[in-house]
């Protein structure tokens, strides 16, 4: 009795919420409509947010496509440089190694080590500026008499951006790796061997991907990381949400209401993006692991 009752309150609780929700929705909307086709801005602050929304339409969405894109393309290139950082990582020298072999391997495993301390132990920020400012100095000298736009033609601000975001999210997913590939049990690399796999074919058939498929979590967050973090790539110039919100402020002297508009589009982006990915790494998951209930049932 007890039971049904809460079960009765909780229906009624949520019931009540969507209403409201719907209520709001429907208010805003209707708002929305009535603020867009003002001839100026108004004076209130969610008036002047819905005006902006509409009149500055275009500046929004070319920031959220420039922000997607370095987001998107820095994860998933980034992603593949992890995938060769963690083999390094994983690949340590050993006494049966050839000597010129464990000489590369420890080269390259401190190299790795240095690049991923160097990357995350400084700002994105300062990253930002260092390849912007560096790849363009470097251009400027391997193009002696082009002036700043021809420079700027082939050093473009895009590609200073994607290679921050690519640096940084491989020093940060070769670490997530490196965590799953940990948490893969040892009994199955030695099985592999025992089957007569090569190193290289027990990592890329049996470990990588279960440490992959382990990992896919982290590498969501990651994902939404860098869609909050491209906001640092403004400081460049770089045209993602962040440099299209100040440059809406400096424009029309209404900070309040612009930066409530990109807080709202920013968490509009992560919320959903975060559901549908989700969503799919649940599915991934669930299908090469199924629950209890559906061996039960086959």
């Amino acid at each position: 009795m007890k039971t049904s009752l809460k079960a009765k309150n909780f229906c009624w609780f949520w019931g009540a919420v969507a209403a409201l929700v719907l209520v709001l929705a429907v208010w805003l909307i209707y708002r929305f409509i009535q603020v867009a086709g003002l001839p100026e801005m108004p004076e209130g602050d969610l008036d002047a947010m819905l005006y902006l929304l509409m009149s500055e339409r275009k500046a929004w969405i070319s920031g959220i496509g420039q922000t997607m894109a370095a987001s998107v393309a820095g994860t998933g290139i980034g992603f593949a440089f992890a995938v060769v950082l963690a083999y390094i990582r994983q690949n340590e020298p050993t006494l049966r190694d050839p000597r010129p072999v464990q000489y590369v391997k420890y080269i390259m495993l401190t190299l790795e080590k240095l690049y991923v301390t160097i990357i995350r132990g400084t700002p994105m920020m300062v990253q930002a500026c260092i390849i912007y400012y560096g790849g363009f100095s470097i251009m400027k000298a391997l193009m002696p008499g082009a002036s700043v736009t021809q420079v700027n033609q082939v050093w473009s601000l895009f590609a200073s951006a994607l290679i921050t975001v690519i640096l940084n999210s491989a020093a940060y997913l070769a670490e997530v790796l490196r965590g799953g590939i940990d948490s893969v049990e040892q009994g199955q690399k030695e099985a592999a061997f025992s089957l007569g796999f090569t190193p290289w074919q027990s990592i890329t058939r049996v470990v990588y991907p279960q440490a992959i498929r382990n990992s896919l979590p982290s590498i969501v967050n990651e994902l939404i990381n860098n869609i909050k973090g491209t906001s640092v790539l403004t400081v460049i110039g770089f045209g993602e949400l962040m440099f299209a919100t100040t440059s809406i402020a400096g424009k029309t002297y209404r900070y309040l209401p612009t930066y409530l508009v990109a807080a709202v589009l920013y968490l509009a982006l992560v919320v959903l993006l975060s559901y549908g990915l989700n969503k799919l790494v649940d599915c991934a998951l669930h299908r090469r692991n199924p629950g209890k209930g559906d061996k039960a049932d086959g």
